[in-house]
């Protein structure tokens, strides 16, 4: 794995953590928001979203070099 890819874990609301990660994804090469995971009972969900911090979106697609 590249050390400018990073993990981020968003929680919240659903659209709320959808909207964080799809802007995340705007600004960095990413995977793009995955789906939303809920824990039974919980109103918030967990959105990962891994997303290479050293190349801009313009720079092409996300690449997963761990593969």
């Amino acid at each position: 794995m590249s050390a400018n890819v990073i993990t981020i874990e968003i929680r919240g609301l659903e659209s709320a953590a959808v909207q964080a990660a799809e802007q995340i994804s705007a600004l960095f090469s990413s995977s793009g928001p995955g789906l939303p995971s809920r824990t039974g009972g919980e109103d918030e969900v967990v959105v990962r979203i891994r997303a290479d911090i050293g190349r801009p979106p313009g720079d092409g697609a996300y690449t997963d070099t761990c593969a």
